[in-house]
């Protein structure tokens, strides 16, 4: 958040929502006090910069929030604001549409069979980056003694 602050970037009473979201989808987690980035999130950040570098320079963040301060001074009209900003944004959609990968985020087998049930175990992207599980999840776990689904 002093980072932000230190930019003049947001207002305090954004930064719980932020924090909220990037917490939510995955792309960070809590580690004490300090947050560290996942797998996705770590992945997600350099796709965003290779393809979006303007976008995400903390010096472009900090001019458009002077923009936006200044349209709703009324100083400033905010189509020639918009304009400025989603003409080459636009440009840069289109060429990541064409340029970025696309990232294969389904499951991929590791060569070995679940303890459980014998089906191939894969990796998964989850929440928090990849892990292991069996591919016959989650209907695995309707084959494990003693337990029955309710209903």
């Amino acid at each position: 958040m002093r980072v932000l602050e230190e930019f003049g970037i947001g207002r305090p009473s954004t930064y719980a929502p932020i924090l909220g979201t990037i917490q939510q989808r995955g792309y960070v987690v809590r580690d004490g006090k300090k947050l560290t980035p996942t797998e996705t999130g770590i992945l997600v950040s350099d796709l965003l910069i290779e393809h979006f570098p303007d976008v995400l320079d903390v010096g472009f963040t900090a001019h458009m929030e002077e923009d936006l301060d200044r349209i709703a001074a009324g100083e400033m009209p905010w189509v020639e604001v918009i304009r400025e900003f989603y003409d080459p944004f636009s440009d840069q959609v289109k060429q990541a549409e064409q340029n970025m990968p696309e990232l294969n985020m389904g499951p991929e087998p590791i060569g070995r069979s679940c303890p459980q049930c014998g089906h191939e175990l894969v990796i998964r992207w989850g929440r928090y980056g990849k892990f292991i599980s069996c591919s016959n999840f989650p209907s695995a776990a309707t084959q494990r003694p003693g337990w029955r689904r309710s209903g």
